[in-house]
């Protein structure tokens, strides 16, 4: 009897083990069961999304629950859309599959088509929830005669949370977008590709990137920070926010954008290679850290993806 326990002991561990991975089809977190089964349905671009599951690992869902779109391990994350505010989150609708085939190319075309198979494997999440909306909700005010909260709704290309990335045109608006929407789109979908992968922890900053800059004393102004090679706001900088921040620079902006001459009080990431805010040397150094070592590491150039981005 003690070795038949000690098999179903083995047995379960196993189990337990092999529900942690990515690949799976039942993830289990805090008592939530999520099963997934693909293809979904029974149409041509279902087998696409099959073998985007195959060669990565992540699950393309153009059928989802609102379990599936809101929860994480600290609650449910659904904004409040009723009277009552303030509002907070993302607004999220299944896509319509008659526009998830015209949908799934731009994706490929903006994300999958920009990085090795192997890096897309290793740090995409879970989840990739194809939709027809994704509506950023939030507050403004208004301050006179009263002060008064109002709802406020703007469509979004893309947006991430947890295990989850929110991808927007599964509508007929797919074929109707612009060069210009097109560009939005690839910008934003890397853009919270990156952020996604430093939420999950996937991706510290090097030691010679911490060791590059001064973070022990503070910055009183961003001219400061920016003369110590730091390009997060001046108030509160870390060597984390400050490694993402060089990524978002490189995976958002051009090079032509990032070498343009800006006043060194600009806060924006825009003019950080120029010698207007790196007075110093210092950003450029820390950037070609950066740059470097996901083209060392990855053979990914973030850059390449912002030069992309502003169409060049």
């Amino acid at each position: 009897m003690k070795n038949y326990l000690n098999i179903f002991f083995l047995l379960a561990v196993v189990a337990g083990i092999s529900s942690c991975k990515k690949s799976e089809e039942a993830l289990t977190s805090s008592g939530i069961t999520m099963i997934y089964s693909l293809p979904q349905g029974n149409n041509a671009f279902d087998q696409n999304i099959v073998n985007y599951y195959n060669v990565y690992g992540s699950y393309l869902l153009y059928k989802f629950l609102e379990r599936d779109a809101y929860w994480t391990p600290t609650g449910w994350k659904r904004p409040i859309l009723d009277g009552t505010g303030p509002w907070s989150g993302i607004d999220v609708a299944v896509a319509d599959p008659n526009a998830v085939a015209a949908q799934l190319d731009l994706l490929d075309k903006s994300l999958f088509s920009l990085y090795p198979k192997p890096f897309l494997k290793q740090f995409l999440p879970v989840k990739m929830l194809l939709c027809s909306k994704v509506d950023s909700i939030f507050t403004t005010y208004v301050f006179t005669p009263t002060y008064t909260p109002a709802k406020n709704i703007k469509k979004i290309p893309a947006f991430f949370s947890y295990d989850n990335l929110y991808v927007n045109y599964g509508d007929a608006t797919v074929n109707q977008m612009t060069t210009a929407d097109k560009l939005a789109f690839l910008a934003r979908i890397n853009q919270v590709f990156f952020q996604s992968i430093a939420h999950r922890g996937l991706i510290r900053p090097t030691n010679d990137f911490i060791l590059s800059a001064d973070y022990s004393t503070s910055s009183t102004t961003q001219a400061i920070a920016y003369g110590k090679g730091i390009v997060g706001t001046n108030v509160s900088s870390s060597a984390t926010s400050d490694w993402a921040a060089y990524i978002m620079a490189m995976v958002t902006l051009s090079e032509a954008d990032l070498n343009r001459s800006v006043a060194n009080t600009n806060t924006s990431l825009v003019g950080i290679l120029n010698a207007t805010k790196d007075t110093s040397g210092l950003i450029k150094k820390r950037y070609n850290i950066v740059r470097n070592y996901f083209i060392n590491t990855y053979q990914v150039d973030p850059q390449a993806i912002g030069n992309k981005a502003r169409g060049l």
